[in-house]
């Protein structure tokens, strides 16, 4: 891979790009990563259970309203060819999981233990559009067709105490993303745009700028911090 392309992780599209382009800037160009909490470790647990126990089954065990197709591959690495038009990113990220689909295609599902709601499900759109282009362009290996797309909300909805034991019960929602690639890579040319550019101005309500624009300036009294 051409060391001169920019690498777009695409989870960074739903938060990182989103609360600063200062922050985002700075990590593609220069590599300066944010201090990560990662997701906290009782949800980690949670999603590695959930993943181990879906492999095999089929996506309509899982909500109805998905089509039948055997769940084959979960959390896997991939990087994709330059991205059309800009040519200078390409994406390399972890998608959640994928299933074949009777016809030969595959859908690409990202499973999120979140309170689901329409509007907070579609701020992953430009992330899953990311992986559909890597996994149907990829560097390396066979490309795979997405014909579906979309996210599994699973949010407790009921608690329950049997002898000794904690059960939660939660119902699966489904909310599917339509294909618009013309979109993603509208987004990829703003995205391309910026990188291309001059570093942008720090942003007045991000913490982290905050926190470096505090200490540049030699302050030293750390209580005026936002955080």
């Amino acid at each position: 891979m051409n060391s001169n392309l920019f690498k777009l992780s695409p989870s960074d599209f739903k938060y990182l790009w989103e609360d600063c382009k200062h922050c985002f800037y700075q990590k593609v160009k220069f590599g300066v990563n944010l201090p990560s909490i990662g997701m906290p470790g009782v949800f980690s647990k949670m999603n590695g259970m959930l993943q181990e126990k879906i492999m095999g089954m089929s996506l309509n065990q899982i909500n109805p309203a998905l089509p039948v197709g055997k769940i084959e591959y979960k959390e896997r690495f991939l990087t994709s060819v330059p991205i059309p038009k800009a040519k200078s990113c390409y994406i390399a990220g972890k998608f959640d999981i994928l299933s074949t689909l009777a016809d030969g295609t595959y859908a690409l599902i990202d499973f999120k233990i979140t309170d689901p709601s329409e509007d907070k499900i579609q701020k992953f759109t430009h992330q899953l559009h990311a992986y559909k282009f890597a996994l149907e362009n990829p560097a390396k290996d066979e490309p795979k067709k997405i014909s579906k797309m979309g996210v599994v909300a699973i949010s407790p909805q009921e608690i329950a105490f049997h002898k000794g034991h904690i059960y939660f019960r939660t119902k699966p929602q489904w909310f599917e993303i339509p294909e618009d690639m013309d979109n993603f890579f509208g987004f990829i040319g703003e995205v391309s745009n910026l990188l291309e550019g001059d570093l942008p101005q720090p942003t007045q309500n991000c913490a982290w700028c905050n926190y470096r624009t505090h200490f540049e300036n030699n302050k030293n009294n750390a209580e005026d911090l936002p955080f």
